[in-house]
């Protein structure tokens, strides 16, 4: 069974249930209100194949080589501005 994680509006407090899908939590769990709740929703979790087979570290060195990138056109407009002082 899927767990559901419902917020009460009398308690602002947050928990956790599980039940089926076509199920709802009618009373909450923390004081007992009734028909206060709302479902709040989760992320579901996804993995990322295309990631898992990238080797270890490669898109840190990506990241790095981007940024080396940008920091050799910055040092380039520095060099061509002319500043007065």
């Amino acid at each position: 069974m899927p767990r559901y994680v419902y917020k009460c509006e009398t308690c602002r407090g947050h928990f956790q249930v599980r039940h089926g899908m076509s199920e709802r939590q009618k009373d909450c769990t923390i004081c007992s209100s009734t028909g206060t709740l709302t479902r709040v929703p989760q992320m579901p979790f996804v993995v990322n194949k295309e990631e898992k087979e990238a080797k270890v570290g490669s898109t840190t060195k990506d990241y790095i080589e981007q940024n080396r990138q940008v920091l050799k056109e910055m040092k380039e407009e520095a060099r061509s501005t002319t500043y007065d002082g």
